[in-house]
């Protein structure tokens, strides 16, 4: 009998359209163990069809060799008349094993003779991967939260109740035996410091169903005082409502123990590090104080660079007051941490200046000489503007708003001549309050501005003097040369507080003649100025009488010895005359005095005269009379050796100084402009603020 012949006559020939119907796989086995039936969930699950099974031992296609003697037992009890349901693992046709969920059981005929048996069948293998999954997961759940020390809890929204493993109630010092899992249980466990806080936390994540960290402090049974960090989730329904909570908690105290600890500690260090800028803000500020006392003498750069480093340091601004002469305005600096509002100060000061009869104040303290330390409160500010007498009170209110004052000190600036004025440290806008310490800075600050203050001042009154004695020992105006284009330049030294010593003169000698006049006394002060005042009208009066330059020289040479002031000098005595339309003839004659240089048209430099002795220093002296011609658009230039006589590496050579002064030369289109190019490359050299020794120019160019 062939297989379909088989099989229809076993079952009828409906049943493959009845059994690819179901969603299981279903395999029918004859008592001679061949497959009589095979659906189409078959074919998918095991990979045969229908055609290569049937009439085939069911044993060559699903069996595992080593599932072969369970499978007989599974059919023989089902042949026998019982069923069996199980899972076990059968090989697809590609060799892949697949675990099914069979269940089987006898089909017997209209006689209820047994002649078959049916297989039900369904594929398992990924529902059992999944599930080794999770088991793997739960496992290394577990074996972290051992290994964390974790413990875990479930919130029920519904029932109210808090469920806790073992671990959670070890960690929060409770017996898990006797813990309810009520809400008043729960709360009663947190720190009264952190319980509102902790609440706030969770009520706020089931609201917006987010989750939420927390780290808080718990209360043992026994008083232990215990730090947990919990990391929760809102767990929700279907639809997106909060049901409740889960989270795990871990027991944080070594850790927080060891942050407050070094809390402390960053604490301790800050208020020490606190004390310790504050002093070394008060020793730089005095440091500061010296080292502006020491790099300038000029009294109103000492107050802007003492009142700069005082702010912020010491107040958010700082004023000095200082009074040079008695009864004299008092020159005031200030300065401000905020540029907007120093304008704006500097408008009230002008608006509203100095009175020295105020009963408080700078004022006060400049006549009194008694320091002044106020902490200003509301109370201060009102009688403030109520004893007002210089302004409204509603402006004086406004004014208050604005400057925010807390504090102030004012002290004397004390000198042997007596008191010069007054520092004083204002706190605004940073609401410091002064203490003791500050005022003993500002004292201390104060003894020593004031005598640098008036050491300063009384500098600039000598450089005063020194600069109108200058003045007079030079020539008031140069006369007008048809032809000749003149510029002169006098540079004191950076340092000079005295008359100099440089000096030149250009005046009329003759019919049509000009002498020029360059010279540098020995020394600086009132025996210089003597000697150059001597060196000077006996030159005019040696040229006006017409004697020659070797004579002119020698006069000065007897006038200077006949003084007996011990002083000498270096010149250069020249006279130029019209040597016809276009260029001029000069006779000079040098006397220890450096040879001036003349630059040609073309940049070309030459040295004019020859050397001759030091003018006041021998009974005897010599010198040679030189001539040279200045054609048109030559420009000579005498200078004094300040310019070229300075410590290395600044010093010029002969090549150094013709090459400055060419540069200088054919880059100006004027005397005047030969003078400032000079000034330029000069400075350049060495900043002539760093000058120990005047300069003196004459340029003159041939128009």
């Amino acid at each position: 009998m062939d297989r379909t012949a088989h099989r229809s006559g076993m079952l009828g020939g409906d049943v493959d359209r009845v059994i690819d119907c179901l969603p299981r796989a279903i395999v029918v086995r004859a008592l001679d163990g061949t497959v009589a039936a095979w659906n189409a969930p078959a074919e998918r699950m095991f990979g045969w069809s229908r055609a290569e099974t049937i009439g085939r031992p069911m044993g060559e296609l699903l069996v595992l060799p080593s599932d072969r003697s369970a499978a007989e037992d599974i059919v023989g009890t089902a042949e026998a008349g019982g069923a069996w349901a199980g899972e076990f693992s059968v090989l697809r046709k590609d060799g892949v094993p697949v675990r099914i969920n069979a269940h089987v059981a006898p089909l017997a005929d209209a006689d209820g003779n047994i002649v078959a048996t049916i297989c039900a069948a369904e594929d398992i293998t990924e529902i059992r991967v999944v599930e080794r999954r999770a088991s793997d997961v739960a496992d290394h759940l577990t074996m972290a939260l051992s290994a964390g020390d974790l413990g875990t809890w479930h919130w029920d929204i519904t029932t109210g109740l808090t469920a806790w493993d073992a671990t959670m109630a070890r960690l929060f010092g409770r017996d898990l035996a006797t813990f309810d899992g009520g809400y008043d249980t729960w709360r009663s466990c947190l720190h009264p410091d952190d319980a509102d806080m902790v609440v706030a936390i969770v009520e706020d994540a089931v609201t917006t169903c987010a989750p939420y960290e927390v780290e808080h402090r718990v209360v043992w049974m026994d008083g232990t005082v215990r730090w947990m960090f919990c990391r929760g989730k809102v767990t929700t329904d279907f639809d997106g409502n909060a049901t409740g909570t889960i989270g795990v908690a871990t027991d944080v105290t070594g850790r927080k123990e060891a942050e407050l600890e070094r809390e402390r500690r960053v604490a301790d260090a800050e208020r020490i590090a606190s004390v310790e800028r504050r002093a070394r803000e008060r020793l730089e500020f005095l440091a500061d104080i010296s080292t502006a006392a020491l790099s300038t003498t000029d009294h109103t750069e000492l107050m802007r660079m003492a009142t700069a480093a005082a702010v912020p340091r010491l107040g958010d601004w700082c004023t000095i007051h200082f009074v040079g002469e008695p009864n004299q305005v008092p020159l005031v600096e200030a300065a401000h941490s905020d540029p907007a509002k120093m304008a704006w100060i500097r408008e009230l000061q002008t608006q509203y200046p100095f009175d020295p009869d105020a009963p408080t104040g700078v004022a006060a303290v400049i006549r009194s000489g008694i320091p002044e330390v106020v902490q200003i409160d509301d109370a201060y500010i009102d009688d403030a503007i109520r004893s007002t007498t210089v302004m409204p009170e509603a402006e004086a209110r406004a004014i208050a708003d604005a400057l925010h004052l807390t504090s102030l000190i004012t002290v004397p600036l004390r000198t042997k001549r007596g008191i010069v004025g007054a520092i004083q440290f204002v706190s605004a806008e940073s609401g410091r309050t002064y203490d003791e310490d500050d005022v003993a800075l500002a004292a201390a600050a104060a003894a020593q501005l004031g005598a640098a203050l008036d050491n300063a001042w009384l500098t600039g009154q000598y450089r005063s003097m020194a600069n109108d004695l200058q003045e007079a020992l030079l020539p008031i105006d140069l006369p007008p040369i048809d032809g000749l284009d003149i510029a002169v330049r006098y540079w004191a030294a950076g340092s000079l507080n005295e008359v100099g010593g440089d000096f030149y003169d250009i005046f009329p000698s003759g019919p049509d003649r000009w002498s020029v006049v360059i010279g540098d006394v020995c020394g600086t002060g009132p025996q210089a100025a003597a000697v150059t005042a001597k060196t000077r009208h006996t030159i005019r009066a040696a040229a006006t009488h017409g004697v020659d330059h070797a004579e002119v020289v020698e006069w000065v040479n007897d006038a200077i010895l006949a003084s007996h002031r011990g002083r000498f000098c270096t010149l250069i005595y020249a006279t130029v005359v019209r040597r016809d339309a276009t260029s001029w003839t000069m006779r000079l004659v040098a006397g220890g005095h450096p040879l001036p240089i003349v630059v040609s048209a073309d940049g070309t430099t030459r040295r004019a005269g020859r050397h001759g002795t030091l003018v006041g220093a021998l009974r005897h002296i010599q010198v040679t009379v030189e001539e040279v011609v200045l054609e048109q658009g030559d420009t000579i230039v005498f200078y004094t050796d300040g310019i070229t006589d300075v410590a290395p590496p600044h010093g010029l050579d002969d090549d150094q100084l013709d090459l400055i002064v060419s540069n200088a030369v054919l880059g100006a289109a004027s005397a005047e402009a030969t003078c400032d190019g000079l000034r330029d490359e000069l400075d350049a050299v060495l900043p002539f603020e760093r000058r120990h020794d005047d300069m003196a120019i004459v340029a003159i160019r041939v128009a």
